[in-house]
């Protein structure tokens, strides 16, 4: 059997995020799931490109927040509503994902290790510009949700 150890200043809480957008680029929902990863930047961008693949079916997701608003095609405000164009924008995409990414690392559970014979509470937490993979899944009038994962 084989033994693997780990020293937490090698483990990293890294992030996928899904925006699902509609064929016309707007985004009413958003998702994410955290890890704990090791290796370097390379190992770990290609395990959550592989992971944002299908996880996004294992992730509660949430509507966009509320302070998102977009003037649609009819000229009417649409309040909680984002546009995919957004997502290249760094700015904007920590604005978007802000509060998904805070209610992730809240969500990190507390974990215990024997420290001297006592059992001592630890949490991980989420570095302050966490590395992340950000995944459009394509919502199709037809009903097909396609996660567009890219290379980089």
């Amino acid at each position: 059997m084989k033994t693997i150890s780990h020293t937490l200043q090698e483990l990293e809480v890294v992030l996928n995020l899904w925006a699902y957008a509609g064929e016309d680029g707007y985004i009413v929902r958003l998702a994410g799931k955290a890890y704990v990863l090791e290796g370097n930047d390379k190992l770990k961008l290609s395990l959550l490109r592989s992971l944002a693949a299908t996880d996004w079916l294992a992730s509660q997701w949430e509507k966009v927040p509320t302070n998102f608003t977009l003037s649609g095609p009819d000229g009417q405000d649409m309040t909680g509503v984002a546009h995919a164009s957004m997502l290249s924008e760094p700015t904007s995409h920590a604005h978007l994902f802000g509060s998904l990414m805070e209610k992730l690392a809240e969500g990190l559970p507390e974990q215990m290790r024997c420290f001297k014979g006592y059992y001592v509470p630890f949490k991980l937490e989420l570095p302050q510009e966490p590395l992340t993979v950000t995944t459009v899944v394509m919502e199709y009038e037809d009903g097909r949700l396609e996660p567009m994962v890219g290379n980089r």
